[in-house]
């Protein structure tokens, strides 16, 4: 009896911590997804599709503060809600779009209409990389992506001996930190989980 009650008891207390402790707890979900290097000067800057808007604002206050001069926007992915619009465009046309309409020429903007996920983009990338003498990078993707992003870009450009600096845009849908309180940040968190898990399998 004693012993069943001190199982009881712990599992309770452990209950109790859980709770108590359940924001930091959380919160680990997502900061364990999110990895960032410092802003450096690179070769050329690589906004990744999925995001044009978030990314691309993100893309924008880098290149406006003269850490690169060349902006790569990838992406083969239609965006399918805008053809109800009678619209027929990519992500990486979404990205471009949000540059233009920030300020940023065209001089500087390079669009490859390629790629469906990370890893697909991270050949599309390597392959203009060693075609342009590419030596130092730097990829944008959600803050959500970065841990992924950087196991996936690092080890690829690293045999190629060229540099990559991951950044991460904030996500305008919900706060990362407080990603349980929204429905998109609940998907995006498990979305993301189960694509690590993909990747590892994978990749």
């Amino acid at each position: 009896m004693r012993r069943f009650l001190i199982v009881v008891f712990s599992l309770a207390l452990l209950l109790l911590m859980l709770y108590v402790f359940r924001e930091r707890e959380l919160r680990w979900f997502a900061t364990s997804l999110i990895v960032e290097d410092s802003l450096q000067k690179t070769d050329a800057l690589v906004v990744l599709s999925g995001g044009g808007f978030d990314r691309g604002n993100e893309a924008v206050k880098i290149l406006k503060a003269g850490y690169t001069r060349r902006v790569i926007c990838t992406g083969g992915n239609p965006v399918i809600e805008l053809k109800v619009f009678g619209i027929d465009t990519l992500e990486s046309d979404m990205t471009a779009a949000n540059l233009r309409r920030q300020g940023i020429p065209d001089s500087m903007i390079v669009e490859l209409r390629d790629g469906t996920s990370t890893k697909e983009e991270s050949d599309i990338i390597a392959d203009y990389c060693m075609a342009h003498q590419i030596k130092k990078l730097m990829i944008v993707s959600s803050k959500l992506h970065t841990h992924r992003v950087q196991e996936v870009f690092k080890r690829k450009l690293k045999k190629k001996g060229i540099e990559v600096v991951i950044r991460g845009a904030y996500n305008s849908r919900f706060d990362e930190l407080q990603w349980w309180h929204y429905e998109d940040g609940l998907i995006a968190v498990n979305n993301e989980w189960l694509k690590r898990f993909y990747y590892w399998w994978k990749y």
